[in-house]
């Protein structure tokens, strides 16, 4: 009881909307994560947007009947340049105002990180980085808010939003029914805590599972004492149970597959149509 969905720019060796769909299509998959500037980035800058844009990729999309379960703008929105975070906030508001020609439920992106290359650093943990972070996703809440559609932010370990514990306070200092959850589990462990998934995700769940609009699903391999990613079902991931716990509190709740490359995709989804039948 979900609808799987994945990342366009996971797929590879296209060259239109119309071979992407199909492509979408004959996984017997209908949700797409889209990233233009990933899957198309020669119409993904924000004075490139427009309805007619939009509705192209929903009907496009619609023949093959795949559907854009999230509109992707993943970005630094806490960068510490002000002039170059205007910049991305306003691009970002662009993209929440055009989410709705897409058809698209949700515009998703992480936090972001004090240092412009978003790599890590433990200033990210500080309360006045944080509350830097309220005010910007307070300000995006109220352009979601205008045009109806959700602002979908994702937690990580090495941003201000980086566990479950922050994101709770994010969602209590930003009361919006227009502020959701990208939940993924395999961004918030370890390779000391990763054992702990399950209960952290069902942790999650039972604390602000009102808020979670979506899971991302990133299978992993504990190496060298670092996580690392790998296609779903090559790793460690209990995904029958974050699939189960998804389900009982989430019903027919997006699923994304993260991570997992074409050519792994098909057995992938065959592990979790097997659950769903």
């Amino acid at each position: 009881m979900f609808q799987l969905t994945v990342r366009g720019h996971d797929l590879k060796n296209y060259g239109s909307p119309e071979e992407l769909a199909q492509k979408i299509a004959a996984q017997n998959i209908h949700n797409i994560q889209f990233a233009l500037n990933k899957s198309f980035p020669q119409w993904a800058e924000p004075e490139q947007l427009s309805p007619g844009l939009g509705r192209f990729f929903k009907r496009v999309f619609g023949q093959s009947h795949v559907q854009v379960a999230l509109l992707s703008c993943y970005c630094n929105l806490i960068h510490p340049d002000l002039e170059k975070r205007e910049a991305i906030l306003s691009r970002f508001e662009t993209y929440l105002s055009h989410a709705k020609y897409f058809d698209a439920a949700m515009v998703a992106s992480e936090t972001g990180s004090v240092l412009p290359n978003m790599g890590y650093t433990e200033e990210n943990f500080s309360d006045v980085v944080f509350d830097d972070l309220v005010q910007v996703i307070k300000r995006l809440v109220q352009v979601a808010k205008r045009h109806q559609v959700m602002l979908g932010i994702e937690a990580g370990l090495n941003h201000p939003l980086s566990s479950i514990d922050r994101i709770e306070e994010l969602l209590e200092r930003v009361p919006s029914d227009y502020l959701g959850i990208i939940f993924d589990p395999t961004n918030l462990i370890t390779a000391k805590n990763y054992q702990e998934q399950v209960a952290l995700t069902r942790e999650a769940f039972s604390r602000f599972g009102d808020a979670i609009v979506c899971l991302h699903l990133k299978d992993y391999q504990v190496i060298d004492g670092k996580i690392k990613v790998v296609p779903l079902g090559e790793g460690m991931i209990d995904y029958q149970q974050l699939l189960a716990i998804t389900a009982e509190y989430k019903p027919y709740c997006y699923v994304v597959l993260e991570g997992t490359t074409e050519e792994a995709m098909q057995p992938a989804i065959s592990l979790i149509e097997a659950i769903q039948n």
